[in-house]
């Protein structure tokens, strides 16, 4: 019977430990470009928002 507190012992345990650290690394990464597409997205969002106000008070004038 294994606890909560015995690790894990065996080949296939050996074997998946380096492919969860690539997945923990790969989530790592996708999070980080996830967050520079956002950063992105509101700037590209800011700049046009810039653009149509100046747009509407030159359109005015």
């Amino acid at each position: 019977m294994t606890t909560a507190n015995t690790p894990e012992k065996g080949f296939w345990h050996q074997v998946g430990r380096p492919f969860r650290a690539l997945g923990r690394g790969i989530g790592r990464v996708l999070e980080a470009l996830d967050l520079v597409s956002l950063v992105v997205n509101i700037v590209r969002g800011v700049i046009w928002l810039f653009r149509s106000i100046g747009r509407a008070i030159s359109d005015a004038t």
